[in-house]
């Protein structure tokens, strides 16, 4: 649960559709810069050293023309004359004859205050690049805390490298809904090419797919809800489940289960993980029949699964399709731990632009640079402070992005009111002129469903592609004061 919050019933488009956010109020603790800012600033810094260095390499270059002896027998009489001239100066009826001496004395004293306090700064000559006085700008940004987040970030970047096999908790995800009249008229069909068992969600076995076979669940007319599940060679009973059925690959690597759901109207009907028919429990669909009552297909598997059947890419650009995983994991990560608009029907977040576009296996199969990219950041989510960052994306904004308050959801054009979001800091304003649409104008951007909140996926197409940004440097651009942690 959120600390300090309430939880909230969300339906974000991601997108390009026009359904909208309720606006919500609650305090939210102020989060420090995040790392990657700091680490920034603390390698502006280091620029500044680096200048200040060179700044001392030439004062030594100066002083060496200068204040250099032409031989070392030269520099060695000037040090003798100088050492006897101070006994002069401490005594002078001692030593008249070294009163001449002032000249060598002068020099050499030159020398040793001007000149030699600067021979250690003779190596920072491969400073040249960094003679700018705009690295002053950068001088305060050395204390512990720009250089400990420094040091966080470098070890976050170095976690990168150890990719994890643990694929994250699960996430159940909404595929699509059969009214009764629907599935009484065309039964769901299941089938996989491994054994997979028919349970009624508890402990009860109703029977055993072999690959080859299929498995059928329909409505039972006047039963007042009971799904009954069959398959058309009689290898288990027919058998009336109540209001759920599930399906489960049985045996072997949790990787390779995978179901053919022959979902309708659609070219993506295989998915990993599980399988599960469910009457939604909302109140009206307790008292409807007929093409009211909803009976959701679910599918409940690790989130790095479903991440794989990324839907809102297709790849071509790495650093903007990571982007896109990041944002894609974050945004299923924050509809696991807080959302609630979907708990009555049995799942946490749609497959559809309604939530954000997951299309499973064969979207997988068809774009395998996604799962491959996912892997390489696997398990990395962002936060802001303790808490999962929302990580709202759309495709176009108007040349700026919108603080959560002032998004268009649901169409609605508003004017841009604020800078920082008091809702949901990490959505704040952020200049996109990478992601500005060429032609639509604010109000007609919004009414064809670009709510202009967090991420602008045009954005970061174009930063990754034209202006060589990595996907880590996108994030922290769009996102406010967000940390990338890697939860596994």
């Amino acid at each position: 649960m959120l600390k300090n919050k309430k939880v909230f019933s969300i339906f974000l488009i991601p997108l390009i559709l026009s359904s909208f956010f309720l606006p919500l109020s609650f305090s939210v603790a102020q989060a420090a810069q995040s790392d990657y800012e700091l680490h920034e600033k603390y390698e502006n810094y280091e620029k500044y050293v680096k200048y200040k260095k060179y700044k001392k390499y030439k004062e030594y270059k100066e002083a060496k023309e200068k204040y250099k002896f032409e031989s070392s027998a030269e520099k060695n009489a000037a040090k003798e004359a100088y050492k006897n001239y101070k006994d002069y100066l401490k005594n002078p009826a001692a030593y008249p004859q070294y009163a001449g001496l002032y000249e060598l004395y002068k020099k050499y004293k030159k020398y040793k205050n001007k000149y030699q306090p600067l021979k250690e700064y003779s190596k920072y000559g491969k400073y040249k690049k960094y003679d700018d006085s705009d690295y002053n700008d950068y001088k305060n940004y050395g204390t512990d805390t720009y250089k400990n987040g420094h040091a966080r970030y470098e070890s976050f970047l170095r976690d990168l490298t150890h990719v994890t096999s643990n694929r994250g908790s699960s996430i159940k995800v909404g595929l699509w809904s059969y009214s009764k009249d629907d599935l009484i008229d065309t039964p769901f069909k299941i089938e996989s090419d491994r054994t997979f068992q028919i349970t009624d969600c508890d402990s009860t076995v109703i029977g055993e797919i072999e690959p080859g076979e299929n498995a059928r669940v329909t409505y039972i007319e006047g039963s007042g809800g009971d799904l009954q599940v069959y398959n058309s060679n009689e290898l288990i009973p027919t058998t009336n489940t109540g209001q759920e059925v599930c399906f489960e690959i049985t045996g072997g690597s949790e990787q390779n289960a995978i179901f053919d759901v022959n979902r309708p109207d659609s070219s993506y009907d295989q998915y990993r993980g599980k399988i599960k028919l469910q009457h939604s429990n909302t109140l009206d669909n307790e008292n409807e029949e007929g093409n009211s009552r909803r009976i959701w297909v679910i599918n409940e598997l690790p989130l790095e699964f479903y991440v794989w059947g990324l839907g809102e890419v297709g790849g071509g650009v790495d650093e903007h399709t990571k982007t896109m995983i990041g944002a894609f994991r974050t945004y299923g990560r924050w509809y696991m731990e807080y959302a609630t608009k979907w708990a009555d029907e049995g799942f946490q977040i749609l497959s559809t632009s309604g939530s954000q576009l997951y299309k499973g296996y064969d979207y997988e199969q068809s774009h395998a640079s996604i799962r491959q990219l996912a892997q390489q950041t696997n398990g990395i989510i962002m936060k802001y402070g303790e808490d999962i960052a929302l990580a709202a994306y759309g495709s176009w904004t108007d040349g700026n992005t919108r603080r959560y308050e002032d998004g268009h959801w649901g169409g609605t054009c508003r004017s841009i009111t604020g800078t920082r979001s008091s809702v949901y800091p990490e959505l704040s304003k952020v200049s996109d002129p990478y992601g500005k649409n060429p032609s639509l104008s604010t109000c007609e951007l919004a009414a064809s469903g670009n709510h202009m909140v967090g991420l602008s996926a045009n954005g970061s197409l174009v930063l990754a592609r034209d202006y060589d940004w990595d996907w880590t440097k996108i994030l922290n651009y769009y996102y406010t004061d967000i940390n990338l942690v890697k939860e596994y």
